[in-house]
């Protein structure tokens, strides 16, 4: 009996052990090692990283050393505006290099708090990035306002994967009546900040911009049963500011220049037409479409993005 509970015993732990090597296999099939084909191959992934910080040729100066018969050592010093984040470019290079088995270990250098990164490669240190902070160059940044709308409340999980972002971007949730606003606020139970409601009628229109003496209606009762609420106003509001005023526990967003982004123009389109949203002096809104698609693909590409120049701001109030 003692021998048939120590097979049992043994058939347990082979199991347990086959289910550990299978959940580590699974786990580092995640985090593919790329082969680096020559030392020369850094170079071009050097290149793709200022790339996709904005870094442009005129900020890159290098530096050629020679080791020996064989093998120079690069420097490159970069010039950088004092806003540039040098530990994020860092942590993304870092990232690149860790699947060609390249090690970016960075010292700090005070009081310039330039930032030395050397890449070592078979305990050999073959390139060098001096990240220097040049006081006359400035950052171009693009501040963009996102607003992701609903027609109803949505579930947990995308909740969860907004707040995630650690980003000022508003739910927006469309609504017909004051009272929804009350129901909807009890709901969230302060789960999601900011949130902003947005009129519409029946069949789905702007209530401002096609009835404005309903919208203004409307606007009256919530103020009474649900104050504090932030509403949003989209283009047509400009005839009703004046009105818009008089409303004091009420808190007016406006979204004049806005955009539209669905799911239905692709992750490719989508991506890309918030990547060319430009400024120029007036921040611009993108009213975003809220579905786990496009909540998905913000989630993803938003480090890209802000590390092309965009900045997330929080939306203009009237």
């Amino acid at each position: 009996m003692k021998e048939q509970k120590k097979k049992q015993l043994i058939t347990v732990l082979l199991l347990i052990s086959c289910a550990i090597s299978v959940t580590i296999l699974f786990s580092t099939a995640n985090q593919p090692i790329n082969s680096l084909q020559s030392v020369a191959q850094i170079d071009s992934l050097i290149s793709k990283e200022f790339n996709r910080f904005n870094i442009s040729e005129q900020q890159v100066s290098i530096a050629t050393t020679r080791v020996d018969s064989n093998f120079y050592r690069k420097t490159y010093y970069v010039a950088l505006p004092y806003q540039f984040s040098k530990t994020q470019f860092h942590a993304e290079l870092n990232n690149t290099f860790h699947r060609y088995s390249v090690e970016a270990p960075a010292r700090v250098t005070f009081p310039q708090q330039d930032v030395n990164i050397q890449l070592a490669y078979r305990g050999t240190v073959v390139r060098t990035i001096s990240l220097q902070t040049d006081p006359e160059l400035s950052m171009e940044t693009d501040n963009i306002s996102m607003l992701i709308t609903f027609d109803e409340l949505p579930a947990d999980d995308i909740l969860t994967k907004l707040r995630s972002l650690a980003e000022p971007i508003p739910l927006v949730i469309k609504v017909e009546q004051p009272l929804q606003v009350q129901n909807i606020k009890e709901q969230l139970n302060g789960r999601y900040t900011p949130v902003i409601f947005w009129f519409h009628n029946r069949e789905g229109q702007r209530l401002f911009k096609h009835n404005s003496d309903a919208a203004i209606t409307r606007l009256k009762r919530l103020e009474r049963i649900s104050p504090n609420t932030n509403v949003l106003i989209a283009k047509g509001y400009e005839n009703n500011i004046s009105t818009l005023r008089t409303f004091t526990k009420l808190t007016f967003v406006k979204a004049t220049d806005n955009q539209l982004f669905t799911k239905r123009m692709g992750k490719k389109s989508f991506i890309s037409g918030l990547s060319e949203l430009t400024t120029n002096t007036t921040p611009t809104t993108a009213l975003i479409n809220g579905s786990y698609s496009t909540v998905n693909w913000i989630k993803e590409e938003l480090p890209d993005l802000k590390t092309s120049g965009i900045n997330i701001i929080a939306p203009m109030n009237l």
